[in-house]
């Protein structure tokens, strides 16, 4: 057999590097064997009893009970591994988890669009020498969620925990020059609803609390129809939620569930001057030539976990549609599943005969180093 049958025998890896949470499987499935959030927990106080399942760290699937005892820390932040350390326990773990050996696996690897080159050399160097992978290559995030969509044009707008992305994509070719980025992500979301509960009378402190405040985010927080004024957010505070904590007591949330997510459309409210992501995507089709325009504005696909909340699509769509001409048609499309894309459209795509000569084999990578990852990525 030739150097690409040896590890193309078997189904490659394929592993979503999400800031917040990790996905991992097997190509050719339809969903990810593991999800769990991104996180290493270690605990936070002396062991004096010895228990079955004492360990230096935690990652998985962790239960409520268990994180208040940990300190809770992730190695990625808005898309940038930060603790490689950290990420080389989540990877083993993943690999142990789905009980195949990295030397034997090809690795698909997803990241954001525009991450320092740098980052992707170090992950390379962490699988290769690390590792020992047969074969690797790393995909930006928004295109698999395009392939996932079945459509090989368009533009994804992809918002996750760390970071929200434009991607553009046409016939199939990555508009590299177009795509746009900024830092902000449901994490912020998450630490502007704590802010607004601390104003409101409630506070959480620890990693682990933090964590709470994470799913009121997912199951409480929603986005507004229309901008936060001063007199929407006083109607709203006429509705009350009340929503129960861990310990059995209860909280109140009101305008909190609508302004925490504004700052994707208003990022200077948490004093960012980034563009809102409506403005990034008319940013980044203005970049492309004219006569992809159209095509482009009525093939977007949104993307990502953030972009469960609820209201989020309609109200994307309505703020582009207040900054660009009325004759210009608009089509969004916005799966149920749309937190899965990516790591679906990796799982298809690594699966694909075709795809054979796009991965960077491990003999690539010792005798031409860093420069391979330049040649082989989209």
């Amino acid at each position: 057999m030739d150097t690409f049958g040896d590890f193309l025998t078997k189904n490659p890896v394929v592993i979503d590097n999400g800031s917040g949470i990790i996905r991992a499987g097997i190509a050719g499935e339809d969903k990810a064997k593991l999800q769990f959030d991104s996180y290493i927990g270690r605990p936070k106080y002396k062991m004096v009893l010895p228990t079955n399942t004492q360990s230096d760290y935690y990652l998985g699937n962790i239960s409520d009970e268990q994180r208040g005892l940990l300190k809770l820390q992730y190695p990625i932040n808005h898309g940038i591994i930060q603790n490689w350390n950290d990420m080389d326990l989540i990877w083993k773990y993943c690999y142990s988890e789905l009980k195949v050996s990295a030397k034997e696996y090809p690795v698909l690897l997803t990241e954001p669009a525009i991450n320092p080159i740098n980052h992707k050399f170090r992950v390379a160097q962490q699988f290769f020498e690390n590792f020992n992978a047969p074969a690797l290559f790393i995909a930006v995030q928004g295109v698999l969620s395009l392939f996932a969509s079945g459509k090989t044009t368009g533009v994804v707008v992809e918002i996750g925990d760390g970071v929200s992305q434009i991607v553009p994509v046409f016939d199939g070719y990555s508009l590299q020059y177009a795509q746009q980025r900024i830092d902000l992500g449901g994490r912020d979301i998450t630490e502007h609803l704590n802010l607004l509960l601390r104003r409101s009378g409630y506070f959480f402190h620890t990693s682990a609390e933090m964590e709470i405040i994470k799913k009121i985010k997912e199951k409480k927080c929603f986005v507004s129809l229309v901008s936060q004024t001063d007199d929407k957010i006083f109607e709203e505070r006429k509705i009350t939620d009340q929503v129960s904590l861990p310990d059995g007591n209860q909280i109140s949330l009101t305008f909190e569930k609508s302004r925490a997510a504004e700052i994707l459309f208003n990022p200077s409210i948490i004093g960012l001057e980034y563009p809102s992501i409506s403005e990034l995507l008319i940013r980044s089709i203005q970049k492309v030539d004219i006569d992809l325009r159209n095509t482009l504005y009525q093939e977007l696909v949104i993307s990502g976990g953030c972009t469960k909340l609820k209201d989020f699509p309609n109200r994307f769509v309505n703020e582009v549609k207040k900054s660009i001409p009325k004759a210009q048609k608009l089509r969004a499309y916005s799966p149920e599943n749309r937190e899965d894309l990516c790591w679906i459209g990796g799982s298809i795509l690594s699966n694909l005969a075709s795809f054979k000569n796009m991965w960077i084999t491990k003999a690539e990578y010792e005798e031409q180093g860093e420069r391979i990852l330049l040649k082989k990525s989209f």
